[in-house]
Protein backbone atom coordinates (compact mmCIF):
# COMPACT_ATOMS: atom_id res chain seq x y z
CA UNK A 1 0.00 0.00 0.00
CA UNK A 2 1.41 3.50 -1.17
CA UNK A 3 1.76 5.64 1.89
CA UNK A 4 0.73 8.98 0.26
CA UNK A 5 2.60 11.28 2.99
CA UNK A 6 5.95 9.88 2.38
CA UNK A 7 4.94 10.01 -1.74
CA UNK A 8 4.33 13.81 -1.40
CA UNK A 9 7.85 14.44 0.39
CA UNK A 10 9.33 12.66 -2.77
CA UNK A 11 7.40 14.68 -5.21
CA UNK A 12 8.56 17.73 -3.33
CA UNK A 13 11.93 16.46 -3.47
CA UNK A 14 11.46 15.99 -7.14
CA UNK A 15 9.78 19.69 -7.39
CA UNK A 16 13.13 21.09 -5.84
CA UNK A 17 15.57 19.96 -8.93
CA UNK A 18 16.38 21.88 -11.97
CA UNK A 19 13.84 20.82 -14.42
CA UNK A 20 16.09 19.34 -16.46
CA UNK A 21 16.75 16.71 -13.52
CA UNK A 22 13.38 16.27 -12.96
CA UNK A 23 12.69 13.93 -15.77
CA UNK A 24 15.41 11.72 -14.84
CA UNK A 25 13.86 11.34 -10.58
CA UNK A 26 11.71 8.77 -11.55
CA UNK A 27 14.00 6.58 -10.29
CA UNK A 28 12.98 8.04 -6.66
CA UNK A 29 9.79 6.47 -7.65
CA UNK A 30 8.70 3.19 -7.11
CA UNK A 31 6.48 0.75 -9.46
CA UNK A 32 3.94 1.19 -7.05
CA UNK A 33 3.71 5.02 -6.06
CA UNK A 34 4.12 5.49 -10.37
CA UNK A 35 0.93 2.65 -10.49
CA UNK A 36 -0.89 4.91 -7.91
CA UNK A 37 0.02 8.31 -9.24
CA UNK A 38 -1.05 7.04 -13.07
CA UNK A 39 -4.62 5.62 -11.66
CA UNK A 40 -5.32 9.19 -9.83
CA UNK A 41 -4.65 10.74 -12.91
CA UNK A 42 -6.49 8.38 -15.25
CA UNK A 43 -3.29 7.58 -17.31
CA UNK A 44 -4.07 4.45 -17.13
CA UNK A 45 -6.72 4.49 -19.63
CA UNK A 46 -9.31 3.61 -16.91
CA UNK A 47 -11.80 5.68 -14.45
CA UNK A 48 -9.57 7.83 -12.40
CA UNK A 49 -9.70 6.27 -8.35
CA UNK A 50 -9.54 9.32 -6.92
CA UNK A 51 -9.84 8.87 -3.51
CA UNK A 52 -11.59 12.83 -2.69
CA UNK A 53 -13.88 12.02 -4.81
CA UNK A 54 -15.41 8.80 -2.73
CA UNK A 55 -14.74 10.70 0.55
CA UNK A 56 -17.08 13.47 -1.30
CA UNK A 57 -19.54 10.50 -2.12
CA UNK A 58 -19.18 8.73 1.10
CA UNK A 59 -17.99 5.79 -0.40
CA UNK A 60 -14.63 6.02 2.14
CA UNK A 61 -15.19 7.07 5.70
CA UNK A 62 -13.51 10.26 7.13
CA UNK A 63 -13.31 12.78 9.74
CA UNK A 64 -15.84 15.30 8.33
CA UNK A 65 -15.82 18.78 10.19
CA UNK A 66 -17.59 20.42 7.17
CA UNK A 67 -20.25 19.94 4.50
CA UNK A 68 -22.95 21.17 2.12
CA UNK A 69 -24.23 20.97 -1.25
CA UNK A 70 -20.63 21.97 -3.29
CA UNK A 71 -17.96 21.46 -0.30
CA UNK A 72 -16.50 19.27 1.98
CA UNK A 73 -13.94 18.97 5.19
CA UNK A 74 -12.23 16.66 6.61
CA UNK A 75 -9.63 15.71 9.06
CA UNK A 76 -6.25 14.84 7.08
CA UNK A 77 -5.30 11.18 7.69
CA UNK A 78 -1.67 11.63 7.71
CA UNK A 79 -1.56 15.44 9.43
CA UNK A 80 1.49 17.22 10.34
CA UNK A 81 -0.42 18.64 13.14
CA UNK A 82 -3.13 18.13 15.14
CA UNK A 83 -6.59 19.28 13.50
CA UNK A 84 -4.69 19.48 9.98
CA UNK A 85 -8.04 20.06 7.68
CA UNK A 86 -8.58 19.18 3.92
CA UNK A 87 -11.07 21.65 2.21
CA UNK A 88 -12.09 19.94 -0.95
CA UNK A 89 -14.42 20.74 -3.96
CA UNK A 90 -17.33 17.84 -4.05
CA UNK A 91 -16.91 18.04 -8.32
CA UNK A 92 -13.44 16.73 -9.72
CA UNK A 93 -11.07 19.35 -10.79
CA UNK A 94 -7.65 18.51 -10.47
CA UNK A 95 -6.32 22.20 -10.25
CA UNK A 96 -7.48 25.19 -9.11
CA UNK A 97 -7.75 26.99 -12.44
CA UNK A 98 -9.96 24.29 -13.47
CA UNK A 99 -12.45 25.16 -10.70
CA UNK A 100 -15.53 27.34 -11.81
CA UNK A 101 -15.30 31.18 -10.18
CA UNK A 102 -18.59 30.54 -8.58
CA UNK A 103 -17.09 27.27 -6.82
CA UNK A 104 -13.43 28.84 -6.39
CA UNK A 105 -15.22 31.79 -4.39
CA UNK A 106 -17.24 29.40 -1.75
CA UNK A 107 -14.21 27.25 -1.47
CA UNK A 108 -11.87 29.97 -0.36
CA UNK A 109 -15.14 30.98 1.91
CA UNK A 110 -14.89 28.06 3.50
CA UNK A 111 -11.08 28.08 4.02
CA UNK A 112 -11.77 31.36 5.50
CA UNK A 113 -14.31 29.80 7.94
CA UNK A 114 -12.28 26.43 9.34
CA UNK A 115 -8.83 28.57 9.36
CA UNK A 116 -10.45 30.05 12.26
CA UNK A 117 -12.58 27.46 13.63
CA UNK A 118 -9.54 24.79 13.35
CA UNK A 119 -7.17 27.89 15.00
CA UNK A 120 -9.43 28.04 18.25
CA UNK A 121 -10.42 24.26 18.57
CA UNK A 122 -6.88 23.01 18.83
CA UNK A 123 -5.47 26.15 20.54
CA UNK A 124 -3.11 26.93 17.96
CA UNK A 125 -0.43 30.04 17.65
CA UNK A 126 -1.01 30.30 13.91
CA UNK A 127 -1.87 28.74 10.95
CA UNK A 128 -0.41 27.69 7.45
CA UNK A 129 -2.88 27.70 4.77
CA UNK A 130 -1.65 25.87 1.55
CA UNK A 131 -2.36 24.58 -1.84
CA UNK A 132 -0.21 22.83 -4.45
CA UNK A 133 -0.96 22.53 -7.72
CA UNK A 134 0.34 19.33 -9.76
CA UNK A 135 2.83 16.65 -8.73
CA UNK A 136 5.96 18.83 -8.99
CA UNK A 137 4.56 20.85 -6.78
CA UNK A 138 3.49 18.39 -4.14
CA UNK A 139 0.15 17.49 -5.27
CA UNK A 140 -0.23 13.91 -4.24
CA UNK A 141 -3.84 13.57 -4.80
CA UNK A 142 -4.83 15.67 -8.21
CA UNK A 143 -8.05 16.57 -6.77
CA UNK A 144 -8.38 20.31 -5.62
CA UNK A 145 -7.63 20.27 -2.24
CA UNK A 146 -6.41 22.81 0.60
CA UNK A 147 -4.20 22.23 3.30
CA UNK A 148 -5.20 24.11 6.69
CA UNK A 149 -2.90 23.43 9.06
CA UNK A 150 -2.63 25.04 12.41
CA UNK A 151 0.60 25.83 13.60
CA UNK A 152 2.56 25.76 17.20
CA UNK A 153 5.83 27.10 18.30
CA UNK A 154 8.68 24.44 18.10
CA UNK A 155 6.79 21.85 15.75
CA UNK A 156 8.50 20.13 13.28
CA UNK A 157 6.62 21.49 9.84
CA UNK A 158 9.12 22.82 7.37
CA UNK A 159 8.27 24.81 4.26
CA UNK A 160 11.40 25.44 3.03
CA UNK A 161 11.66 28.22 -0.21
CA UNK A 162 14.62 28.97 -1.11
CA UNK A 163 14.84 32.38 -2.49
CA UNK A 164 16.10 32.64 -6.11
CA UNK A 165 17.95 35.87 -7.51
CA UNK A 166 16.55 37.46 -10.83
CA UNK A 167 17.04 40.38 -12.61
CA UNK A 168 15.34 43.92 -12.93
CA UNK A 169 14.79 42.50 -16.32
CA UNK A 170 13.03 39.34 -15.55
CA UNK A 171 11.20 40.66 -13.13
CA UNK A 172 9.88 42.88 -15.45
CA UNK A 173 9.48 40.58 -18.30
CA UNK A 174 7.68 37.78 -15.82
CA UNK A 175 5.45 40.90 -14.65
CA UNK A 176 4.05 41.84 -17.68
CA UNK A 177 3.32 38.26 -18.93
CA UNK A 178 1.26 37.74 -15.89
CA UNK A 179 -0.34 41.26 -16.46
CA UNK A 180 -1.17 39.74 -20.61
CA UNK A 181 -2.70 35.99 -19.15
CA UNK A 182 -4.65 37.72 -16.44
CA UNK A 183 -6.17 40.16 -19.47
CA UNK A 184 -7.65 37.26 -20.91
CA UNK A 185 -8.68 35.07 -17.93
CA UNK A 186 -9.99 37.67 -15.79
CA UNK A 187 -13.92 37.93 -16.18
CA UNK A 188 -14.49 41.63 -15.74
CA UNK A 189 -11.53 43.12 -17.11
CA UNK A 190 -9.14 44.89 -14.09
CA UNK A 191 -5.49 44.08 -13.91
CA UNK A 192 -2.64 46.18 -13.09
CA UNK A 193 -0.23 47.94 -15.36
CA UNK A 194 3.44 47.94 -14.96
CA UNK A 195 3.25 50.50 -12.22
CA UNK A 196 1.02 49.12 -10.69
CA UNK A 197 -2.18 51.10 -10.84
CA UNK A 198 -5.21 49.39 -11.92
CA UNK A 199 -6.66 49.44 -15.40
CA UNK A 200 -10.33 49.18 -16.22
CA UNK A 201 -11.70 48.72 -19.53
CA UNK A 202 -14.25 51.13 -20.24
CA UNK A 203 -16.83 51.64 -22.94
CA UNK A 204 -17.34 54.92 -24.32
CA UNK A 205 -20.48 56.42 -23.43
CA UNK A 206 -22.22 57.95 -26.74
CA UNK A 207 -24.44 60.60 -26.45
CA UNK A 208 -27.69 60.97 -28.06
CA UNK A 209 -27.77 63.35 -31.10
CA UNK A 210 -30.80 65.14 -30.04
CA UNK A 211 -28.40 66.54 -27.14
CA UNK A 212 -26.58 68.24 -29.72
CA UNK A 213 -29.17 69.40 -31.23
CA UNK A 214 -30.96 70.70 -28.00
CA UNK A 215 -27.66 72.66 -27.33
CA UNK A 216 -27.99 74.70 -31.21
CA UNK A 217 -31.44 75.86 -30.00
CA UNK A 218 -31.49 79.46 -28.79
CA UNK A 219 -34.32 80.43 -26.28
CA UNK A 220 -35.78 84.10 -27.97
CA UNK A 221 -36.45 86.37 -24.88
CA UNK A 222 -40.14 87.87 -25.35
CA UNK A 223 -40.55 91.81 -26.49
CA UNK A 224 -43.79 93.11 -24.63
Amino acid sequence: MVNVKELQKKLQEIAKMPREEQAKAADMLTEEEIEFIQKQQGASGEKPQCIFCKIAAHEIPAKVVYEDDFIMAFLDINPVNPGHTLVIPKEHYEVLPQVPPDRAALIMNTVRILSGAVFEAVDAQGATIMQNNGAVAGQAVPHVHFHVIPRFEGDKVKIDMKPIKLEEKQFEEIQKKIIEKARTKAEKKVVYDISGKPIEEKKEEKKPESTKKEKLIKIKSRIP
